[in-house]
């Protein structure tokens, strides 16, 4: 797998582009905050 291939791809009007690598580390740290931050909401509830 090519981790320095770039990825074109568009949010509303603006083009963007990044290697594939830096797309799936910020994709991952995204995953890690939602969970991190359900789990922190969820124990905060239950008290």
């Amino acid at each position: 797998m090519d981790w320095k291939k770039n990825v074109k791809f568009k949010i509303g009007s603006e083009d963007w582009e990044m290697p594939l690598s830096t797309l799936l580390l910020l994709i991952l740290i995204t995953l890690v905050l939602m969970l991190g931050g359900a789990w922190m909401g969820f124990q905060f509830g239950s008290r």
